[in-house]
């Protein structure tokens, strides 16, 4: 397993020298697919998700894939999930993410790739592993999104971790509160939480095991009481 969870992306030279190592070669010489399914169904100006994947693009790989995994028969967008090296989950809404890869029939193919592939989550792309995701709307007070897309409840794209990933701490448009949110969230769900700011991010070998930061931001983890048990 090769798992980069990022808040924002490659916001810097740390997180992207622990992308080339868990790809173990150039991204020159590597592919990309971006499944950018969490954020097709948000209405309005979709500026911000273009000059993400301008940036992204920028970083220069061999070939740049951009996908939605509704794009086609399950065959068609299966082969382009096998064909890259990484495999990029962007950001958006969590909950309709893992509708997404749920409702196509992907999710059992996206659990076998991950043990072949590089797997970078993008926010709400970071968010979709966690055990007890189906405790978020409730816990973490998301059921407005929930009923915005129409779904009854949720489950994780593949069931991996005992904790919760967070991102975006400290950024201009997050509540001033956030940091009382994430806590209230890991005590109610009895999960630990990491929340990440943008230049932070969670690289993962083994489910089982911690993840190692890398980065130069800040972060929290929070305990399954919601106090906060290590922090930088």
């Amino acid at each position: 397993m090769r798992m980069l969870l990022t808040s924002n992306g490659i916001t810097n030279d740390a997180i992207r020298d622990a992308l080339v190592e868990l790809i173990g070669r150039p991204l020159s010489e590597s592919r990309i697919v971006v499944v950018i399914d969490g954020i097709l169904g948000f209405p309005g100006d979709s500026s911000t998700l273009v000059d993400h994947l301008d940036a992204l693009r920028s970083l220069g790989w061999a070939e740049f894939d951009v996908a939605s995994l509704f794009a086609g028969p399950r065959a068609l967008v299966e082969s382009r999930l096998r064909a890259a090296d990484v495999i990029l989950g962007y950001g958006g809404s969590n909950l309709w993410l893992a509708h997404a890869w749920a409702e196509t029939g992907l999710a059992p193919v996206l659990a076998e790739l991950l043990e072949e592939k590089v797997y970078v989550g993008w926010s709400a792309g970071s968010m979709v592993f966690a055990r007890a995701l189906d405790r978020w709307p409730e816990d973490f007070d998301d059921q407005e999104e929930l009923e915005m897309f129409g779904l009854d409840a949720v489950a994780p794209v593949v069931p991996l971790f005992d904790w919760f990933f967070l991102g975006h701490l400290g950024a201009e448009w997050m509540p001033a509160d956030a940091e009382d949110w994430a806590s209230q969230g890991a005590a109610r769900s009895r999960q630990q939480v990491w929340f990440l700011d943008d230049d932070s991010a969670l690289v993962v070998r083994d489910a089982a095991s911690e993840p190692v930061m890398v980065g130069h931001g800040r972060w929290r983890r929070f305990g399954v009481d919601g106090t906060i048990v290590d922090t930088r």
